[in-house]
């Protein structure tokens, strides 16, 4: 358990981990687009996908909700959450994980997320921005919320994402088929006839969706702490007595009962890019429903044709970067860059990038990636290709790998949740892309990669071709410009030109290097 902290209000900042906050910080950089005129919920989703940006809406519904949406949608966004470049945020997030910070529970009086509390009768859910989200959808769903709960036989709390699906004024379906730790606490729950208190927050800050999207043997409420990189405020439940982020926005309160999976949910647009199908799952029954005065709710960008500019491909790809360097820094391999792809969920594919020490290093980092269980396809590449540039990695695939040589398949691999070929086969099989240069491959000008000429200001050596190429032997051309000085090597074309008319230059072997005809 993460170390708990008595509450001295004075020193905790709740607006640092705010969505308003963190939208103010989007805004700053053009990343937001902002919609005043009023939207019907049911016009949500369409305008959410239309563009890749984030979005702010100021007017929707008839009760005015002020939504966002599609917040970490891209690198450059995901990386603000956590203050730093894009190319630093997968090195950020390791360094958080090894130093730990502790809870600190407050009162209900202090909680922001508890300014406004509604209990009893007052409860009702449809006056919550559940919409349809995608076109088969069951029905109108809240996309963005995070759970909270703790496990009544081990006590170890836990956070994870979860979908909810209006039922009644005061019921909620939510997904708890899918394999997670809170479906594996709620079966024991039924098997002892308990209840399971949980509660669900909405409009929560993204690293605390980076915390909720992975598994972890210990106290999931203290990483969110160490992920923020300070003290995390929480409070209790006025009806569940479950700890919840007091930062929120909103916090639902309630329980799944004990009678288990008995009501269809879904269908639903999942992150794979198709639809989940229709299953059946346990009901939820809201106690209360605490907020912010004006809160900022928040639904998420899920599915669709493009999941790069998904939250969950954006956050997944972060995770599964993580992954990845942990186990090839387990097995000793020495990487100079990891990038999962957000378009592919974030975790499907991988890019690896490795410094070139011995023959072998890209099979061998590839069969060690094949023991993750969400990673499909793996591309390795040498460490002068920039994994993060998509036109980079089609080069070295298109330059670099030969595919009776450097391609490896191998089957019988667990399918993967919502891979539709891995369910229908009852496996999944895995793909490695060698795209690296061998290490027998003769260095010769074909070879070589081109790069621009970049010149250093140096005064003049020589004031004729012909005295460079006397002193100093056989020179490239942009040789011959630095001993000259020359601006733009126009006049040196020239004078090999005349010089080449008297039969008094050559091309030497195998730079095609400039010399003088021996006499």
């Amino acid at each position: 358990m993460a170390a708990r902290q008595t509450a001295d209000t004075r020193k905790l900042d709740f607006e640092r981990f705010s969505m308003r906050t963190f939208m103010a910080r989007l805004q700053e950089l053009g990343e937001v687009d902002t919609y005043d005129a009023p939207i019907h919920l049911r016009d949500l989703s369409a305008l959410i996908e239309a563009t890749p940006r984030a979005k702010m809406f100021r007017n929707v519904g008839p009760d005015r909700f002020e939504m966002v949406s599609n917040i970490i949608g891209n690198r450059r966004r995901l990386a603000a959450a956590f203050g730093v470049g894009e190319r630093e945020l997968t090195q950020e997030y390791m360094r958080r994980q090894g130093k730990a910070q502790p809870i600190v529970e407050v009162s209900s009086s202090d909680a922001p997320v508890h300014q406004e509390i509604v209990t009893g009768d007052d409860i009702d859910l449809a006056r919550m921005p559940f919409h349809l989200q995608h076109e088969l959808d069951g029905g109108p769903y809240i996309s963005s919320a995070l759970d909270y709960s703790v496990d009544p036989e081990t006590g170890r709390t836990n956070v994870g994402c979860r979908r909810l699906m209006l039922r009644s004024k005061t019921t909620m379906r939510s997904n708890l088929t899918a394999p997670s730790d809170l479906r594996r606490i709620y079966v024991a729950s039924v098997a002892r006839k308990q209840k399971l208190p949980v509660s669900f927050a909405i409009g929560s800050h993204p690293i605390d969706f980076c915390v909720a999207g992975v598994k972890v043997p210990g106290d999931e409420f203290g990483l969110v702490a160490t992920m923020r990189g300070e003290p995390f405020p929480m409070v209790r439940g006025v009806t569940n007595g479950i700890l919840a982020p007091a930062d929120a926005e909103c916090i639902v309160e309630g329980y799944f009962d004990e009678q288990g999976y008995r009501e269809f949910d879904g269908p639903y647009g999942e992150f794979m890019g198709y639809y989940g199908p229709v299953h059946i799952d346990p009901i939820f029954h809201v106690t209360a429903i605490t907020r912010r005065k004006n809160p900022l709710y928040q639904t998420i960008l899920h599915s669709g044709r493009f999941l790069a500019n998904t939250d969950h491909g954006n956050m997944a790809a972060l995770t599964g970067e993580v992954r990845v360097w942990q186990v090839l820094k387990a097995g000793g391999f020495e990487v100079a860059g990891v990038r999962g792809v957000p378009a592919t969920n974030g975790r499907q594919h991988m890019r690896v990038s490795l410094k070139r020490t011995t023959p072998g290093q890209a099979r061998l980092a590839i069969a060690a990636l094949f023991s993750i269980p969400f990673i499909k396809h793996v591309f390795v590449v040498d460490e002068d290709i920039d994994v993060e540039n998509d036109a980079q990695m089609e080069w070295a695939m298109s330059t670099r790998f030969r595919a009776d040589k450097d391609y490896i398949a191998q089957g019988g691999f667990p399918p993967m949740y919502m891979d539709i070929l891995g369910i229908r086969d009852g496996d999944m099989a895995k793909a490695g892309f060698d795209c690296t240069l061998p290490f027998d491959l003769p260095k010769t000008l074909e070879s070589k990669v081109p790069h621009p000429p970049v010149f250093k200001n140096e005064p003049a050596r020589f004031q004729t071709v012909e005295a460079a190429l006397e002193a100093s032997g056989p020179m490239t051309f942009m040789q011959l410009m630095t001993a000259l000085g020359s601006q733009d090597g126009r006049e040196i074309s020239i004078e090999l030109g005349r010089l080449g008319d008297k039969g008094l230059i050559v091309r030497k072997e195998p730079l095609g290097a400039w010399e003088l005809k021996a006499s």
